[in-house]
């Protein structure tokens, strides 16, 4: 439970994120957000699954 809690956090940052910056670039989230690699792509996924991402 908790960790669904977590996810959707960074689920949440990593939208804000992509949305401020205008691009799904990897590296760049990765350097710029406390996320691990795994995590950021089930995130990504997700987002695209949802259709909040192209």
């Amino acid at each position: 439970m908790l960790q669904d809690r977590s996810f959707e956090k960074k689920k949440q940052i990593i939208l804000r994120f992509i949305k401020k910056h205008g691009k799904v670039d990897h590296s760049f989230i990765l350097n710029e957000v406390n996320i691990d690699y795994d995590t950021l792509m089930k995130i990504i996924a997700d987002l695209r699954n949802e259709g909040r991402l192209d």
